[in-house]
């Protein structure tokens, strides 16, 4: 069944795949997602990117859904993803690596963060209480 489904998901978002210009054979979507046709052309670049020292990935989020207050999402600066080949922490260890990349965080169900956003932002955890928030001024 899982197959199947996963064979749907990649069937609906072939076409925004195409579009962004990324291997479809390494991006998949969860069922809530639209595509990528919201994001930014910097943001499609860092995906790639990311897709190329990583592997394949299943994107979790881009511009819809509830994010926090100012979110990159809104923006389309952002998406949120599960490595599907490697761990969270390895996968936000290769996105601080990419230059593009602004904020890096990681969830503790195994998502990541990853925004093309103007500061140096990390974090771990949901909660504001346990998050651990570092900042960073770029150049």
């Amino acid at each position: 069944m899982r197959n199947i489904l996963m064979v749907a998901v990649l069937a609906a978002g072939l076409p925004q795949v195409a579009q962004a210009n990324l291997p479809t054979e390494h991006v998949s979507f969860q069922p809530q997602v639209r595509g990528l046709t919201c994001l930014k052309p910097e943001t499609l670049a860092m995906v790639k990117e990311l897709i190329a020292a990583i592997g394949p990935i299943q994107i979790t989020s881009t511009c819809g859904g509830r994010h926090a207050r100012r979110s990159q999402h809104y923006l389309g600066k952002a998406i949120d993803f599960r490595p599907l080949t490697t761990s969270a922490r390895r996968a936000a260890q290769a996105a601080r690596a990419i230059e593009a990349v602004g904020g890096v965080g990681t969830y503790s169900n195994g998502l990541v963060h990853v925004d093309v956003g103007d500061r140096e932002l990390a974090w771990h955890g949901k909660r504001k209480s346990r998050r651990q928030v570092a900042y960073a001024s770029r150049r």
